[in-house]
């Protein structure tokens, strides 16, 4: 085998640096869903919020969230400074979100359900200013980190794994803050909140401290770009626009049941038994974790490399589709670990979306510098991530509704009506199997190869290579 060239090895990351950067998706993961697993079990069933009220919140606050990102991600890319564009933010972010989480939990005793709103408001508000802040940089930073094809899929394939280890963990939270070691849920979230943090530490630490901004000196002298300007330039993109519905409408539907299965299994499957239902939960996410985020994650970037990013993609989002539409049958009173088979489905496709859609907006980052003479990883990174979490907060903010248009009463407890309980399962199994059909038939219309994206790369390369002769 002919031995790669220096130019050549520059463009590929160590077994070493890729691990510390794989270390953020542990990050990311953990603040993208945590406050959401543990509202409704905390606020909901044990303080008696109506859960209608709680999805307000989520709302409110990922609205705020996503509507900083673009603000967040024209900072970044205009940042000129010794220490780098991305990490002195991701440092930032990551240690004040990190305590902001601890303290979200520590709920003053006694108050009405609107201050409970309210805590839980403004403490989510602070919490995702400071996520914006660290996971707007590091996104883009994972677009920057090498200008290989198939390379850039490794370096998210390598944060998918550690994403699924904080995706086993996750769905543990509630069961855990059952142990007969606490008073009650809220008393165990305390003490769960505190590993849950640690854990966003370190996952936000070391890729902060332990990997490269290749593009840090190269952009020093790039003229900035203004926000507005930066944004409009990036909706223009066609394969971006098409990228990003799919993310829209794929986290539309799973987000706007997603609880659901929470309340499906504790009282369809369990008739009301929280213990066991929380344990099935932790199984199950444990499960899918497993299946996607670390077994299927070598098997994606393997596959897109003899077939394409966009077909690995298509036939995971149509495997995704497939696993959600069996969930009315497999979450059985009878048979209760039937409903793992759907978790098998669904996870490795959905693994698809969350390692290749970062990959390719890379490709699509480098189209756009060919077309503009920019580089805007950060400004693609934030609005990327804007409209996903547009779609999540619409998403939770059915959640809500739709559990109160069933007819749910948290009073009634396992003795829910037969109506409410098939409504339930109805809204569970078709509302995400709806979105994943729309976003598979989006990804159809891309129109970016790996030739086409190759052929841009030795453009830009070239282009470098003469700007670099010419100021020498």
């Amino acid at each position: 085998m002919k031995p790669k060239t220096d130019s050549e090895n520059k463009n590929y990351l160590s077994f070493w640096r890729k691990i510390a950067f794989g270390f953020s998706g542990s990050a990311e993961n953990l603040m993208q869903n945590s406050i959401n697993n543990m509202a409704n079990p905390i606020f909901n069933i044990v303080l008696g919020v109506n859960p209608a009220l709680i999805s307000l919140a989520i709302f409110i606050s990922r609205i705020w969230d996503a509507f900083t990102d673009p603000t967040m991600g024209a900072i970044s890319d205009n940042t000129r400074g010794r220490f780098g564009r991305r990490k002195p933010y991701m440092l930032v972010g990551g240690i004040m979100a990190s305590l902001i989480f601890v303290l979200l939990w520590r709920i003053p005793a006694g108050l009405s359900s609107t201050g409970y709103f309210i805590w839980f408001l403004v403490g989510s508000l602070m919490f995702y200013t400071f996520y914006t802040i660290f996971s707007v940089p590091c996104v883009a930073l994972s677009y920057e980190l090498s200008p290989e094809y198939n390379e850039r899929t490794r370096i998210i394939a390598y944060r998918s794994v550690f994403a699924g280890t904080m995706g086993i963990a996750m769905p543990w939270m509630y069961r855990l803050t059952q142990l007969e070691r606490f008073d009650n849920p809220l008393d165990g979230m305390h003490t769960v909140s505190i590993g849950v943090a640690s854990l966003m530490l370190l996952g936000s630490m070391i890729p902060t401290f332990f990997t490269k901004e290749r593009l840090a000196r190269s952009v020093s002298h790039q003229k900035k770009n203004p926000l507005l300007s930066s944004l409009k330039t990036t909706l223009k993109n066609r394969n971006f626009r098409l990228l990003v519905g799919m993310v829209i409408f794929s986290c539309l539907g799973l987000f706007m049941v997603g609880q659901l299965g929470v309340y499906v299994n504790i009282y369809y499957v369990y008739g009301g038994d929280k213990l066991a239902a929380s344990t099935m939960l932790g199984i199950g996410g444990t499960l899918y974790g497993l299946a996607g985020g670390i077994l299927a994650a070598p098997l994606v970037s393997l596959v897109s490399a003899r077939i394409g990013k966009k077909k690995t993609l298509l036939y995971g989002l149509m495997l995704a589709a497939v696993g959600t539409a069996t969930k009315f049958f497999t979450y059985n009173i009878e048979w209760p670990a039937l409903q793992l088979i759907s978790l098998l489905l669904m996870s490795p496709g959905l693994s698809c979306m969350w390692i290749l859609s970062p990959s390719i907006m890379a490709d699509i980052a480098d189209e756009d510098e060919w077309n503009t003479g920019s580089r805007r990883e950060g400004m693609y990174g934030a609005v990327f991530s804007n409209v996903m979490k547009i779609g999540v907060s619409i998403g939770l903010l059915a959640v809500g509704f739709i559990l109160n248009a069933t007819g749910f009463d948290v009073a009634l407890g396992g003795a829910q009506s037969s109506g409410t309980l098939l409504a339930m399962r109805l809204c569970f199994t078709l509302i995400p199997f709806c979105g994943l059909s729309i976003a598979v038939l989006l990804v159809g219309r891309l129109d970016i190869s790996k030739a086409r994206a190759l052929e841009i790369r030795r453009l830009l390369d070239e282009r470098h290579a003469a700007a670099e002769a010419s100021a020498t």
